[in-house]
């Protein structure tokens, strides 16, 4: 047998491990000879990371013949351990600053002992104080992601149900060059504004608790 081994695409690796129970999305990096040099792993909360690992290394093995050292091989996990998944991030309180040619969002949350503030700032019409509220709270959010993820506001908007008004607000999450869109509510009850920051506080809560790096 030939001695040559096939060329393999990044994005084949990826696929692959992608395959993985509790992998959500996968970069892998190639030297300019082709070998693996990087792996990069997101999963979900369901299984250690020393497991995960141990997956994404025999996978290689088997599906390529290509052993990797460990050490080349980052996972990032949502949700983070069991400990962690028990904590929520929780809004402290949001500050509206108005003037008569700016406005101002700062967004205050709370996760554990850990309290951060996101703001935001922009022109006083009404379409904006929304944008403003949802980017100001991503803003805030993002001081707990993990390294290679970030969010970005997609839409926002305000709908009436009956009789019922709610914020609706879709994110988007990125995480090592993948994408994932998430959508959050919450009915109007004082403040449209206030509405719109906890339904991007829903967006991310409702589909992966939390998504942290650090400590919190």
């Amino acid at each position: 047998m030939s001695g040559d081994k096939r060329s393999v695409s990044a994005r084949e690796y990826e696929d692959t491990l992608k395959r993985i129970r509790d992998v959500v999305t996968a970069r892998v990096v190639l030297d300019p000879d082709g070998s693996v040099e990087e792996v990069h792993v997101l999963a979900g909360p369901g299984r250690s990371v020393k497991l995960i690992a141990r997956d994404v290394e025999s996978t290689l093995i088997a599906a390529f013949g290509n052993p990797i050292d460990r050490r080349k091989i980052s996972i990032a996990q949502l949700g983070g351990d069991p400990g962690r998944q028990e904590k929520r991030v929780q809004l402290r309180k949001v500050e509206i600053v108005s003037e008569a040619d700016s406005a101002e969002v700062n967004v205050y949350l709370k996760m554990g002992n850990n309290e951060v503030m996101g703001a935001a700032e922009g022109v006083p019409t009404a379409k904006n104080w929304l944008w403003l509220s949802a980017c100001a709270a991503v803003d805030a959010l993002s001081q707990y992601l993990i390294p290679d993820v970030s969010f970005v506001v997609e839409d926002v908007g305000i709908t009436t149900s009956r009789s019922t008004r709610v914020a609706l607000v879709s994110v988007r999450l990125f995480a090592f060059g993948k994408e994932l869109l998430l959508t959050g509510s919450c009915p109007v009850t004082h403040d449209d504004r206030e509405a719109v920051v906890k339904a991007t506080l829903d967006a991310v809560n409702r589909k992966f608790a939390q998504i942290i790096g650090g400590d919190a």
